[in-house]
C-alpha cells in the first residue's frame, strides 16, 4: 500500500516552512513517518486476522481508519503551517501571543490525532477478535461464554493431573518413558520435555499452584455464572418517581433514568461521578447495576417504596 500519497507534499512542506529551515527534508520525513505508522498497523492487525472473514472485516475497518487518521493528520499539518518561530522569522516584531494561540491549536491537533489512533485501533481489535474482550454481566452471549472458559478451564486442570501422575508413574523408566507417556496424553514432544525438567526447587511437571490457581480460577467463574443466570431470570422492573422514570433490567445488568427534560447541572454530575452515562440511541442515563448505582438511581429519581409500573 502507498500511504504516503495520502499526504500531499505540499502540505507537509507547508507545515515546517515557519519553524524549519529544510522544510523539504521535513516533508519528506512527514510522510514517511505517516506510511511508517500505517504500514506498522496494518501488519500488526493482519496478525489478528487469522480466518477469511477476519480479513475481509480488516480491509473495511483499516480503510475507515485509513481516512479518519489521514484526515487528522492533514489538519494538524495545516494547523502547523500556520506557525512560526524566532529562528526562521526573526525575534524583530515577532507576534509571541498569536503564535502561542497557533501553537496550541496545532498540539491540539496532534492529541486529537493520536487519540483518534489509540480509539481506532482498539476499535479493530475489539472488532477481529469479540472472543478475546471481557464478558460482561449484560452480554447476551455471557452465559456461553462463561459456560465455554470453564469447560476449557476444567479441561486444562484434568490434562495437567494426567501429566503430573503419569510423569510419577514412569519415574523410575527414566526421562524417555515420562516423555512418551506425556506425548501419549496429546502433549507435544517438546512440551513434554520442558514439562519433565526440573525446576529451581527440582519440581518436575506442573506445580501444585498451578493447579490450585486454576482451581480456583473455576470455583471463581462458576460463581459468577450462577450470578449471570440469576440476572438472565429477573425480570426487569419500571418505576415512576417524582423526577425520573427508573428501570432496573438485571438481564442487561443495566440501571436507567429516563427524565422528562435535561436534569439539572448537579444532578448530571452526580450522575457521572457515580458511573452514569448519556445514552442518545435510548434517550437516558444509564449504569451498570450494582448496588450503589440502584440506590443513587431510586434518590434522584424520586422513587417511593412500591411505585411500580
Amino acid at each position: 500500500m502507498n500511504f504516503e500519497n495520502d499526504i500531499p507534499r505540499d502540505l507537509a512542506q507547508a507545515a515546517h516552512a515557519g519553524t524549519s529551515f529544510v522544510p523539504e527534508e521535513r516533508a519528506g520525513q512527514e510522510r514517511a513517518g505517516y506510511a511508517a505508522t500505517l504500514a506498522g498497523d496494518w501488519e500488526r492487525l493482519s496478525k489478528l486476522a487469522t480466518t477469511e472473514e477476519k480479513r475481509a472485516a480488516l480491509v473495511g475497518e483499516f480503510a475507515r481508519y485509513r481516512e479518519g487518521y489521514a484526515r487528522r493528520t492533514r489538519a494538524y499539518l495545516a494547523s502547523r503551517s500556520r506557525c512560526l518561530s524566532t529562528m526562521i522569522a526573526g525575534p524583530s516584531r515577532f507576534p509571541v501571543r498569536r503564535m502561542e494561540k497557533r501553537n496550541a491549536v496545532a498540539d491540539r491537533r496532534c492529541s486529537e490525532l493520536l487519540e483518534f489512533r489509540e480509539r481506532a485501533l482498539h476499535a479493530i481489535r475489539k472488532a477481529l477478535c469479540p472472543e478475546l474482550a471481557p464478558i460482561m454481566a449484560g452480554d447476551a452471549d455471557a452465559v456461553e461464554r462463561l459456560e465455554a472458559k470453564i469447560a476449557k478451564a476444567e479441561a486444562m486442570q484434568e490434562r495437567m493431573r494426567a501429566a503430573n501422575a503419569a510423569i510419577r508413574k514412569h519415574a523410575k523408566a527414566g526421562p524417555e518413558a515420562q516423555v512418551f507417556a506425556l506425548v501419549a496424553l496429546g502433549f507435544s514432544e517438546g512440551l513434554a520435555r520442558r514439562a519433565i525438567e526440573p525446576d529451581e526447587l527440582r519440581r518436575v511437571g506442573f506445580p501444585s499452584y498451578e493447579l490450585t490457581n486454576n482451581g480456583a480460577n473455576i470455583r471463581r467463574m462458576k460463581e459468577r455464572l450462577a450470578q449471570v443466570e440469576r440476572a438472565k431470570a429477573t425480570p426487569e422492573t419500571v418505576r415512576e418517581g417524582a423526577a425520573a422514570r427508573l428501570e432496573d433490567c438485571p438481564p442487561d445488568n443495566r440501571v436507567r433514568l429516563y427524565f422528562p427534560g435535561k436534569p439539572a447541572a448537579e444532578v448530571r454530575e452526580t450522575l457521572k461521578r457515580s458511573g452514569f452515562r448519556w445514552a442518545p440511541s435510548i434517550m437516558a442515563w444509564q449504569a451498570y447495576r450494582n448496588h450503589g448505582t440502584l440506590l443513587l438511581a431510586r434518590k434522584v429519581a424520586g422513587v417511593s417504596e412500591g411505585a411500580q409500573a
